[in-house]
This record gives structure tokens, C-alpha cells and sequence, in this order.
């Protein structure tokens, strides 16, 4: 055989074999996607080696990330770095300030995040710890007497104040008795009294008669109920009045009126005064206006810092708690085998092919020096 045909034929089929072993073992590191069966006998390289050992790679793949990538001591020198706290202070910042500037009313924020608040479940909240709060006060306060609760200068005020409602007590029976009613009054007593005095009232009254008797009463009634005697003697049965009630406990007063009704009229008085629809039906923004500045300037940047600290101190239990080995794992033997070919190939496609190039010339190769020792053999 002419040599020169010899050995192009040599290189041919060195070429040829060595492309489609090198195409065929790149084809094998993905497929079969599944053992292939002649009956009962699983043909040899079935499946290929990268869904064969899908499993193992998974694991390692976990171990890898958790151990070289993803540690803890990485995260946390991301976490302290001061270019990503800015950026988090900044991402918080803005978020923030997108919430508290909403044009929505509150009632509505509340339901977007299912809190349930209406009207009057609020005023019943605000009546029962009202009431609640009533009751420990007055587990403090019971057995305590009133002129040790109230101040010193309520003390005084009230001191000051018995004149003037002296003086006002007085000014009213003296416009009472002043009136014809007050002096009807004052005739109908007098004949009254004389009716229940039998024979003796009898005769007074036939000789002076009741018109008399009022006639000569009711001038003395009247001067003695506008005279300073009558103002001192006011004054000092308030007094005294108000130092015996100085000087009673505050349950004292509780059980005349009663703990219980005390309380709900306390806790219903504060349901009804506080403007609980005004405030549900006020916007976010109206809410958060005097103080958004504030917030998101000096507020926002140290909760993100506190934030921050406290996750990098805690990073290691969280990655523990996380189990991402078992994270990456469980994502990777879930993977599709045909989807991770596609994802390779389109990345490496240029490199495989310059591996079956490379086969092929190495094939060529050998097949020039096969022909050369065919060659000096023969």
C-alpha cells in the first residue's frame, strides 16, 4: 500500500476515534438520565455519572457551602462591614419612610396586616383596663386615709373653700325664706306646731292666732339667717364635716358608692371621652408627621445597628438552627439532571468542544506515529 495513503488513513482513524471518545465521555457525564435494563441486567455507565452520583454530590455540595462558602465567619464580616450597614440604614430608611408617609387611614394599615381593631372593641379595651386599672389602685389605696392621698394643696384649697360655701349656703336660705314660698313654709310650720300642742296651742293661737305667730317669727328667722352667726356657724360644721371625712378611709367611700359601679362608670367616662373613631380614621402619615424626621434619622440607624450586632452574635445558632447543608442538599438532588446539562453545556459548550478538538488531534497524532512504525516494521 502507498505509505502517504497508509498514513493519512492511520491519522483518519487515530482522529476519528479519539473526537468520539472524548465527544462520547463528555455525553456520559450526563446520560443515560436513568439506568438502562436488558431484561434484568443494568447495562454498564447506566445511568451517567453526575445522576448516579446525584446523592453524593449533594452532600458534598452541602458540606462545600456550609464549610468553604457560606460560613459564619464570612457572614459576619459582611454584617460588620460599614459599607453594607450604611446600605441597610439606607434600605431601612427608605422603607420606613414609605410606610410612616402613607395616605392611608390606620384602621386600614391595621387590616392590611390582620390586626382586628374596630371602634368598639378598642373603647371596650380602653373601659376594661380602665377597670382593671381601678382595682390595683385600689388594693393600694383602701385602707389608706383620704387626708394621706390628696395633696397638701388640695388640703388647703378645700379650707379656703368651706367660706365661700358657707357664705353661699347662707345666701341661698335667705333667698329661700325671703320668697313667698319660704314664708308659706315658715306659716305652715308654725301652724303645724301649734296643732300638736294641743289645749295650750290652741289658746295661743285663738288669742294671737298663726298670722300673729309668723308675723312675730318670720322677722326673726329672717335675721337670723342673714346674721354672721349664722355664716360662722355654717363654717364650722363644714369644717368639721370635712375633717371627719378626712379622717375616714378611702374604702370608706368606696362601699357607698360601690367598687363595681365606680369602676364601670370610670372605665365607660373614659371609653366615651377618648375620640377612638376620630383616631382610627386619621392617616398614617397625619399619625407619624411630628415625628417621621426623627425616626428615620436618629431612630431607624440604631435599630438597624442593634439589629445587626445582635444577628452576628447569634449567626452561628441561626446557620445550626438553619441546617443549610441540608438546604443545599435537598435543593440539589431536586434539581432536573437534563436542566443542570443544559445549564453546563450553555456555559462550557466551547470548552467541551475544544476537548473532542483535542481528542481528535491527539487521535491524529497517534495514528501518524502508527503509520510510522507500520512503516519501519514492514
Amino acid at each position: 500500500m502507498n505509505p502517504v495513503l497508509l498514513i493519512i488513513m492511520m491519522v483518519a482513524i487515530g482522529a476519528l476515534i479519539g473526537g468520539l471518545t472524548n465527544s462520547l465521555a463528555i455525553k456520559m457525564l450526563f446520560r443515560p438520565y436513568r439506568a438502562v435494563y436488558i431484561g434484568k441486567f443494568r447495562l454498564p455507565f447506566t445511568p451517567g455519572l453526575i445522576p448516579k452520583r446525584q446523592k453524593e454530590l449533594a452532600q458534598q455540595l452541602g458540606k462545600m457551602v456550609v464549610n468553604h462558602l457560606l460560613t459564619a465567619e464570612g457572614l459576619r464580616r459582611k454584617l460588620e462591614h460599614p459599607k453594607f450597614q450604611e446600605q441597610m440604614t439606607v434600605f431601612a430608611g427608605r422603607e420606613v419612610q414609605k410606610l410612616l408617609q402613607q395616605d392611608k387611614p390606620l384602621r386600614d394599615l391595621l387590616n392590611k396586616y390582620h390586626v382586628d381593631v374596630s371602634t368598639a372593641k378598642l373603647e371596650q379595651q380602653i373601659e376594661t383596663w380602665v377597670e382593671e386599672r381601678y382595682d390595683l389602685v385600689m388594693e393600694r389605696y383602701r385602707t389608706v386615709l383620704l387626708k394621706e392621698v390628696l395633696k397638701e394643696q388640695w388640703l388647703e384649697q378645700a379650707d379656703e373653700s368651706i367660706e365661700a360655701l358657707a357664705g353661699h349656703l347662707q345666701a341661698s336660705v335667705e333667698q329661700y325664706f325671703r320668697s313667698g314660698e319660704g314664708r308659706e313654709k315658715v306659716e305652715a310650720l308654725i301652724e303645724n306646731y301649734m296643732d300638736n300642742q294641743g289645749f295650750l296651742g290652741s289658746m295661743i293661737s285663738s288669742f294671737i292666732g298663726p298670722e300673729g305667730l309668723t308675723e312675730r317669727i318670720y322677722p326673726l328667722i329672717l335675721k337670723y339667717v342673714s346674721d354672721r352667726e349664722m355664716n360662722d356657724w355654717l363654717q364650722s360644721m363644714l369644717r368639721k364635716e370635712k375633717d371627719k371625712l378626712l379622717e375616714q378611709p378611702v374604702g370608706f367611700f368606696e362601699d357607698k358608692v360601690g367598687s363595681r359601679t365606680i369602676s364601670k362608670t370610670l372605665g365607660r367616662a373614659a371609653s366615651n371621652a377618648l375620640p377612638v373613631e376620630e383616631w382610627m380614621n386619621r392617616t398614617v402619615q397625619e399619625w407619624t408627621a411630628p415625628y417621621q424626621k426623627k425616626i428615620v434619622e436618629e431612630f431607624v440607624p440604631v435599630v438597624v445597628q442593634k439589629s445587626i450586632v445582635l444577628l452576628s452574635s447569634k449567626i452561628e445558632g441561626l446557620m445550626s438552627t438553619m441546617k443549610l447543608a441540608d438546604i443545599v442538599q435537598e435543593e440539589v438532588e431536586a434539581f432536573q439532571v437534563d436542566r443542570l446539562e443544559e445549564m453546563v453545556l450553555g456555559i462550557s459548550r466551547r470548552e467541551f468542544k475544544m476537548i473532542t478538538y483535542l481528542g481528535a488531534l491527539l487521535g491524529g497524532l497517534i495514528g501518524i506515529l502508527q503509520g510510522l512504525i507500520v512503516l519501519l516494521m514492514g
